[in-house]
């Protein structure tokens, strides 16, 4: 498994405590330490003296959680890599029942697969987002999100190959969505949804998950193109996504000083372009009034 970090040292122990109490134990966790300066290293190595597993600990200066992923997934060595965030922990049962979830693939079908995923719960055990449509459901992580309904954040593994064959652009800015990366496998491979509580998180304060309208315009070059492709995407959806889509590749392309002329003539899609060019206008001007009142955003 994989998890990137940044001055988590007081998160990272219950993480540690759940990997302890894992019921799989052929693992290894890749610890990415993204810049850290609260001691971080200092308990890696520690729990590396004692832990019944092996434990491969990484720092590399500040350059955002992708950054440190892909380092993890370069490092990795099994056949799987379960990325779970470092102020998150696991059920005992996760890790086993994820390789139970795949070995539930018929052998035939599996190169079919990139990955598996079960639910994630808040601290007291509540389901996060919602369940899938079946207790055993087959689709990918695009449709089963924006078909199906199902959102809120997951717990899974991906085989390796793949999250080495798409890793996240490094070139994209601090922060990269990682829809981005996900969306582009989802072209090419399925998924496989269990209704399991896998993992659990609790979101702290100044995580990335309440930093997201800041990350959002400090990332506008990351976020135009996650937009694009979504919004050029041929696979089914609602008008109101569609539309949705098209009005944020406006909107971050703006961000960016893409001309609007630019934007319409290089549209997948002159109608859907044409028809949330207004929306995403004023989804520009909304950003740039909330940057003028709080601040921030601006020295992108």
């Amino acid at each position: 498994m994989v998890t990137a970090t940044y001055q988590r040292a007081a998160e990272l122990p219950r993480l540690y405590e759940s990997l302890l109490l894992q019921t799989w134990k052929d693992f290894e966790w890749v610890l990415i330490d993204d810049g850290s300066s609260d001691g971080t290293g200092e308990l890696a190595r520690a729990w590396g003296t004692d832990a019944p597993f092996p434990i491969d600990y990484g720092w590399q200066p500040n350059q955002g959680k992708h950054a440190a992923v892909n380092r993890g997934v370069e490092r990795a060595r099994g056949e799987f890599c379960a990325v779970m965030d470092s102020d998150d922990w696991y059920a005992a049962e996760a890790l086993e029942s994820m390789i139970a979830c795949w070995e539930s693939i018929p052998v035939a079908r599996r190169s079919e697969f990139a990955n598996v995923e079960g639910l994630c719960a808040d601290p007291d055990g509540n389901v996060i987002g919602g369940r899938f449509p079946a207790d055993v459901f087959d689709s990918n992580t695009f449709e089963v999100e924006f078909l199906h309904g199902v959102e809120g954040d997951k717990a899974g593994m991906y085989r390796r190959d793949v999250l080495r064959a798409f890793p996240f652009p490094e070139n994209l800015g601090w922060h990269v969505p990682p829809s981005l990366v996900w969306n582009r496998i989802a072209a090419r491979w399925s998924s496989r949804f269990v209704n399991e509580i896998w993992g659990y998180k609790e979101y702290l304060a100044g995580g990335l998950t309440e930093r997201g309208p800041e990350l959002r315009l400090r990332s506008a070059n990351a976020r135009m193109i996650y937009w694009t492709e979504f919004a050029a995407m041929p696979r089914s959806m609602s008008r109101s996504v569609r539309l949705r889509a098209n009005a944020n590749s406006i909107r971050y392309s703006l961000w960016e000083h893409v001309p609007l002329r630019r934007v319409i003539g290089e549209s997948a899609s002159l109608g859907w372009t044409l028809a949330a060019v207004l929306f995403g206008l004023l989804l520009w001007l909304r950003d740039r009034l909330s940057t003028r009142m709080t601040g921030k955003g601006e020295d992108r």
